[in-house]
């Protein structure tokens, strides 16, 4: 169990990350959300990220690996939508990951502890497995960069004894729509890089891991 508190420990950290680190943070938003009624439309969400933060740096991805993708789904103004966390052709590939998803500041996410930030989730199949996970939510001393785009983060990330990471769900976030949103609304709920981040196999491979970061797919709520 003490790699399971060591995990703690870095994901208190890593969500209370400095301003200043995230001149090496890439994200797959290009859309902003400027209000609960603002259309966004999907063809502005571009789903790639290509990390360019320092260990990744000229890292040669692998020709195939971890595909993670996060879900699109429907739900009504005044509802709960439910936000996954995929990832496929991983199955018993993978040891460790390390998480940050945004998702915009007019979305409340439902909330475990609000005082620890710790947001009501679902672990999936995935990490059936796992050693120890934690899911933090990210709201303070955030980058320019998501402060511009109004956005907000939350953290997830597990930890395994060997290459024991399944395919299937990660975890599930639930988020409440605003009750004056308006039909047709689409958030975007996205990947968003930051160098403390990690998607790892017991072998170090950051092959692996760099196709992980450059071929992940966001997603999306949209209102009904």
């Amino acid at each position: 169990m003490k790699k399971a508190a060591a995990l703690a420990a870095a994901a208190v950290l890593s969500a209370a990350v400095l301003p200043g680190c995230s001149s090496n943070n890439k994200s797959s938003m290009s859309a902003s959300t400027d209000s609960s009624s603002s259309q966004v439309q999907p063809d502005l969400i571009d789903p790639n990220t290509d990390p360019t933060a320092g260990r990744l740096d000229g890292v040669e991805a692998a020709a195939d690996g971890p595909k993670l993708t996060v879900s699109n789904t429907t739900a009504k103004a005044g509802e709960t939508a439910s936000v996954t966390i995929s990832v496929k052709d991983a199955d018993l590939k993978w040891n460790a990951c390390g998480l940050h998803i945004t998702y915009p500041n007019v979305l409340q996410i439902e909330m475990f502890d609000e005082e620890a930030r710790y947001p009501r989730n679902k672990k999936g199949d995935a990490v059936d497995y796992a050693t120890g996970t934690v899911a933090m939510v990210w709201k303070d001393n955030l980058p320019e960069e998501l402060v511009k785009n109004e956005l907000l983060s939350v953290f997830f990330t597990a930890i395994f004894d060997g290459n024991n990471g399944l395919d299937g769900d990660i975890v599930t976030y639930f988020f409440d729509i605003p009750e004056d949103a308006e039909s047709g609304t689409v958030y975007p709920i996205d990947f968003y890089f930051l160098e403390t981040d990690m998607f790892t196999n017991a072998e170090d491979d950051v092959s692996f891991e760099k196709y992980a970061f450059t071929n992940w797919v966001g997603g999306s709520i949209t209102v009904e």
